[in-house]
Formats: structure tokens, sequence, C-alpha cells
């Protein structure tokens, strides 16, 4: 009874503990090692870390003359300090290889590189655990084009977490084209991460009549999309109300349903998760102002609540994209990601007060994407990332070691080269004494004794 209660208290410690710490903990027994890995201690350290939002973590995409290069982790214990800013090598990278990341879920972030051409196409997926440098390379699947079609450029590729049987999917939606012509067919498949493989669903993508006008985020089991549907541009309607395109991740269909969000037709959209909830921001031309909408109760249309205005004023500085990362523990601030053609800045926005105030942060790049983790053990049992500029020193040290021993085993041939050829030559040598008297006595005395 004491020997359960006392691994029930450890267990329960060691949920409240940062990733770092647990694996150091590894090499404390064998009882904590088998402990700490085990998938429902896993599952409840994420539990853990989601219920409280602590031990969360930046994510930065570096960007590089509009593209995507590699990444930088910034941890932030309490919402008031954030750590340096730290390079981190992701499992895609090569040198002269862009790989993006797609989307976050929890402590997974998937990432992706594409390679697209008119009747060739190749793409490669990992989801990666940043936190603990594992990661896990999806197989590559390949992609039918019907004949007479070509490859179009509007793809997507989501990643989500599947509520009712726990395992988290990634969604991938190929379109085929003729030239001068809309979109004509699509190929959807679905990547399960627990069975590790790909499964084509006969569900129809539905952009054919709507335009996707955000990016996808996972909730509540499924992917979502702001869309809007694909009409004439009025120049006396000048408002477009805003409809949700969600892919259940359980039962492989896709919904649409409505928002009493409007925006006007050319101003963009950003979509993403606050507190558990869907969250909309119309992206603004500069010189706008930026509406702030939280779905208090999900998929009840009339559940959508203006939060806040940010004014122009409010912001020192003009940017054209304004993403939301998460809210302050009080719920008073805002976390935003503002970005303009080359530059992006993290701000706090004081919803009350009306006002921006900015976030310092050592060694950060200039032009960055955020994505936002949480702690976890996630693909513990995965591939490590490789750091390639040590896996260069690890390289040229392997090849040190390798000479040193060819030059060792080299003096060793040569040593045994030159016993042998010793032993060889003194045996055929002849003998001073072909007859040696073995006694030690001379032949006169011999002769001596027996007369």
């Amino acid at each position: 009874m004491m020997s359960h209660l006392l691994v029930e208290i450890i267990t329960e410690i060691l949920s409240q503990l940062p990733v770092k710490s647990l694996l150091c903990f590894f090499c404390v027994s064998k009882s904590w090692y088998a402990l700490i890995k085990h998938l429902d201690f896993i599952k409840l350290h994420l539990h853990r870390s989601i219920e409280t939002n602590r031990d969360r973590t930046l994510i930065l995409e570096k960007v590089t003359d509009g593209l995507p290069h590699y990444c930088y982790s910034v941890h932030f214990p309490t919402e008031n300090h954030f750590d340096k800013a730290f390079k981190l090598y992701q499992p895609l990278y090569r040198r002269g290889k862009l790989v993006s990341i797609l989307d976050c879920c929890h402590s997974l972030v998937c990432i992706h590189h594409f390679t697209l051409e008119i009747h060739h196409c190749t793409d490669e997926i990992a989801i990666w655990n940043p936190l603990i440098q594992k990661y896990r390379i999806l197989p590559p699947e390949p992609m039918s084009k019907p004949s007479g079609l070509n490859f179009s450029k509007y793809n997507e590729i989501a990643f989500g977490y599947d509520l009712c049987n726990d395992d988290y999917k990634v969604l991938r939606v190929i379109a085929f084209y003729n030239r001068g012509q809309p979109l004509k067919e699509f190929e959807v498949k679905v990547y399960s991460l627990r069975w590790h493989s790909w499964r084509k669903i006969e569900e129809q993508w539905p952009k054919k009549e709507c335009t996707v006008s955000s990016n996808s985020v996972s909730l509540n089991g499924a992917l979502h999309w702001s869309i809007a549907e694909d009409t004439p541009y009025d120049m006396d309607i000048p408002l477009r109300a805003e409809c949700l395109l969600a892919f259940d991740l359980a039962t492989e269909k896709f919904l649409v349903f409505k928002t009493s969000v409007q925006r006007e037709v050319e101003l963009g959209t950003c979509l993403e998760v606050l507190k558990g909830q869907l969250c909309f921001i119309v992206t603004p031309d500069l010189g706008a102002e930026i509406d702030v909408w939280l779905m208090k109760e999900y998929g009840e249309a009339s559940s959508w609540t203006q939060i806040c205005k940010i004014e122009r004023g409010s912001v020192p500085w003009t940017f054209k994209y304004c993403k939301p990362l998460m809210f302050s523990k009080n719920e008073k601030k805002i976390l935003l990601e503002m970005r303009r053609h080359n530059l992006t800045k993290l701000v706090w926005y004081e919803i009350e007060k009306n006002r921006c105030e900015g976030v310092e942060i050592q060694n950060l790049p200039h032009w960055f994407r955020t994505a936002t983790c949480v702690g976890s053990l996630l693909l513990l049992d995965g591939d490590n990332v490789i750091d390639p500029d040590k896996a260069e020193e690890q390289e040229e040290e392997m090849h040190y070691v390798i000479f040193r021993r060819i030059l060792f085993y080299a003096f060793c041939v040569h040593e045994v080269f030159n016993t042998l050829v010793f032993v060889f030559t003194r045996n055929e040598s002849p003998s001073e004494d072909p007859n040696p008297n073995l006694l030690g006595k001379t032949v006169d005395e011999n002769e001596k004794q027996e007369g």
C-alpha cells in the first residue's frame, strides 16, 4: 500500500516538471526511467502542460527573402520573462533546401518540403517535437495525377489531433487542373501517426465553391479554415460574411458552418486558437483597425464576440499582418505577432488600456513567423535531430579516428611481418655445432670415463 502510494506521489510530482528536468531524471533509477517513458505518464504530463499553460516555448521560423530558412526557440517560463533565442535545427534541414512549418498542435510541429512542377510533384513531411529534438518522417506517398491534368500550386496540408481516437493526423489535399481552366479534381489523403500510414478517402475538398482565406488550426478534434464563397465582387456590397470550413479528424468529413464575422473583400484574415477557443482576426491594410473575435461556444455562429479593436494609433509602427499567439495569465493582454515585408515584432497588447508594449528578446531574427508549443515527451521514441554543424565536426573527427586506426593497423602488420621474417630466417640458418653435447661435457672427458 505504501509502495503504491509512493509511486502515485512521485508520478504527480514528476508530471508537474518541465521537459528538460524529466530528461535529466532518466538516469535516477530504472523505475523512474520506465515511469517517465510510459505512455500513460506522457499523456498525463501533456494534459498538465495544456491545463496549466506552463513550459511554453515559441518556435520562430526565420524568413530570408520571403522564404523560410531555419528555426529559433524561445522559452518563456513567465509572461514577463523571455529567454534568449537559440538556433534550432529541424529534421528536414538541408543546406540549400527550404522547409516551412505548416502547423503546430500541442507540442508537435508539422514541417514540410514541397517541390512542384507541372508534371511532377514531390513532398517530404515530418512531425517534430522541438523541445526534445525528436521527429518522425512520414512515409512517402505517391500522388496519382489523372491523365490530361496538371498539378496545381493550390494544395493544402494540415496537421491536427483526433480527439476521439487519440491520434495525430496529417491531411493532404492535392489539386489538379487543365491549363486556362479552374481546378477540376482533388486527391484527399490522411496520415495517421498511430498507424504510421497513409489512407485515401473519398471525401471531396469543397474548394471549388469557396476560397480559403486563412491558415488551418486544430481544435476539438477538427481542422479549421476561414473561407468565403466565390461570388463576383460588388462595389455596393463591400462586406463579406465569413464561414468556417472544418474537417472532422474522427469521421473524416468536411463541414461548413457560418459565423457572424464580416470583413471587407480586400482584407485578409487570420484564424488561430486562444484559450481553447477559435480566434478570428481581420488583417488590415495600412491605417485600418484590427478586429479580434472569439467563438465563445464552439459551432454556434451567434457566439462570436468581438473582444477588442486594436487601433492603429496604439501601435508605434506600421504592419500588414497580425497574429494572436496567447492570452496573459489574467487574460488582460494578448501576445501578438505583427509583421510587415521584412520585419516582425512581438508585442503585448493591453485590452483595457488599448496600448502595445514591445517584447525584447536577445538574438531574435528580424523577420520570422511564430508558433507556440507546450512541453511534452511526445515522440520520445522518435529519431534524434542531428545538428548539421556538429555532424560535420563528428564526421571530421571520425575521419581522423579512422586515419589513426589505419596507421595503427599498418604498424601492427609491419611488426608482424618483421617478426615472421626474423623467425623464418633464423630457422633456415645453419647451426655452428650440428651435434651439440646436451650434457655440457667434451668428447675427451667421455672417452676417459669409458676407459
